[in-house]
């Protein structure tokens, strides 16, 4: 008896040793039709969170029973000041003993309509048994769909589907949709579903249908889906406007990814898309799985599974601060797409260190799956040379205009520095006899750069123009480049002898 004793106390103290609330917080938009609201639809946001039960502190009730309660603060404001606000306490499930809260699920979801326009989304939860234990979120966001077309609410990723009549808050279209709170995919998922919804499709015309609704995953924002990771619904009416399923991910290595839901006509023109990240960890890709076609039937497997993550501290992450991650995430930004730059900003803004650091690792597992750490060792060894380069006024190379261009395209074939052109400020010309564009690799001949000095700003460059597609193109350069009008140019220009007329004349 005394020995049980010691065992239970000794678990207990594992639960008491909380240094703070730990949460993992997300949320989705969806659309109810209303034909009172001005756009048609109603927008409802879901905020759903889960909390580590490990960080909790417990208490015992009179009737000896084991709970922890949590104070739960939602506001959702916007420039008007507080639009709904919801306070309550939550009380985990009591438990008879200590060896019972490990299999704690701590999970919760909330609903309140909304109109359009932009919020600010604000959760805090304080641990009732220690009120210095305090978690919070902060977020933001805009919503402003286009109801001139058909449009998708968010993409939701779910642990488990399950059909029941059951009304609870995860109720929906007769199913219980269990959503994951982070969208974090980790070593011990082997298949993750989906929801999303289609709305506004009224005014697309008959002679337009069948349509087909496709939900893919790729590396890449909108390219680089593969048919094992696609699955197609066939859409007959405008009943038809739900879609859920399950991807098999055992294949799906470690690294960065978007699923994306789009809309495409009989002819294949695309009406309506949607895309959402996620990060997936998987140290034991499955090498002999079959693509499963999806799921329709019923799974009964309710329980949220315990996390199993990579450890950090043996990667060579560990020996970095939280400031040196968030100068790593910077240093990401010139090799991004707008997606993966959006993504990195909002963790700078948001900091997670835990994510922020997967985000880093899966980066360049991608790019070294045998040595993700030699894979940073040479960026950073070509980050330290362009700031040897490229450092300006105190902004450090990679950040500078130049900097990002040599990050995403190398050394330039030909550099022209201009500093004492008449009339003119002064510019650099980079030439690259052939370069592979960043947007779809294309290869592109004789590509050509220009930065210049602004009058205000003469100890830094920045890009004017480029012929390059998704770069900076600014076909009114003259304007900005030449300080004197020139009666041989109808905008501002200079002669036609100035070396930026010679190289890019009209392009």
């Amino acid at each position: 008896m005394i020995r049980v004793s010691v065992l239970c106390l000794f678990f207990l103290s594992i639960f008491l040793e909380a240094s703070g609330i730990d949460a993992s917080v997300n949320f989705s938009i969806f659309y109810k039709h209303s034909a009172t609201f001005y756009s048609g639809y109603t927008p409802n946001i879901e905020i759903y969170w889960q909390v580590n039960p490990t960080k909790l502190h417990f208490a015992t009730t009179p009737q000896k029973m084991i709970v922890a309660r949590i104070k739960t603060d939602i506001i959702i404001s916007d420039d008007k000041g507080v639009f709904k606000e919801d306070h309550f306490i939550l009380q985990t499930p009591p438990k008879a003993t200590v060896a019972e809260l490990a299999d704690l699920n701590i999970l919760e979801l909330r609903k309140y309509s909304l109109v359009n326009g932009k919020y600010k989304i604000s959760l805090q939860l304080t641990d009732l048994n220690d009120t210095f234990s305090v978690f919070n979120y902060i977020d933001s966001v805009t919503i402003v769909p286009d109801t001139t077309k058909p449009f998708f609410s968010s993409i939701q990723l779910l642990d488990t589907i399950i059909q029941t009549s059951v009304n609870t808050q995860f109720h929906k279209n007769g199913k219980q949709n269990i959503p994951i709170c982070a969208n974090f995919l980790d070593n011990h998922m082997r298949s993750v579903f989906y929801y999303t919804e289609l709305n506004n499709l009224a005014n697309i015309p008959k002679d337009r249908y069948p349509l087909f609704s496709r939900i893919r995953i790729s590396k890449k924002l909108n390219e680089g889906f593969s048919p094992e990771f696609t699955i197609t619904d066939t859409i007959l009416s405008t009943a038809d406007t739900n879609f859920h399923g399950r991807f098999a991910i055992g294949r799906l290595t470690s690294g960065n990814y978007y699923i994306t839901a789009s809309l495409d006509d009989k002819l294949g023109y695309n009406l309506a898309s949607q895309s959402l990240f996620f990060q997936r960890l998987n140290m034991n890709p499955d090498k002999d799985e079959v693509k499963k076609a999806p799921v329709k039937e019923i799974f009964k497997d309710t329980a949220m599974e315990n996390i199993t993550v990579l450890d950090l501290e043996k990667t060579f992450l560990a020996k970095y601060s939280l400031t040196q991650i968030k100068a790593m995430l910077k240093m990401l930004i010139p090799l991004s797409d707008p997606m993966q730059a959006s993504t990195i900003n909002n963790f700078l803004k948001k900091p997670d260190e835990m994510y922020m650091r997967y985000y880093i690792y899966n980066y360049y597992l991608a790019l070294n799956p045998k040595d993700p750490a030699k894979a940073w060792k040479e960026y950073s060894e070509l980050i330290m040379s362009v700031n040897k380069k490229f450092t300006e006024s105190g902004t450090a190379g990679y950040e500078t205009d130049r900097g990002m261009i040599y990050l995403r395209y190398g050394k330039p074939s030909d550099i022209i520095t201009v500093s004492g052109e008449t009339g003119s400020l002064p510019y650099e010309i980079w030439q690259y006899n052939t370069l592979t564009q960043f947007s779809n690799k294309k290869e592109l001949p004789n590509a050509l750069f220009l930065f210049y000095k602004p009058a205000q700003m003469m100890s830094s460059y920045r890009l004017l123009h480029s012929t390059v597609p998704g770069e900076v193109v600014n076909l009114s350069w003259r304007m900005f480049l030449y300080v004197t009008t020139n009666s041989s140019t109808s905008s501002g220009g200079s002669s036609s002898n100035s070396r930026a007329e010679q190289f890019f004349g009209s392009r």
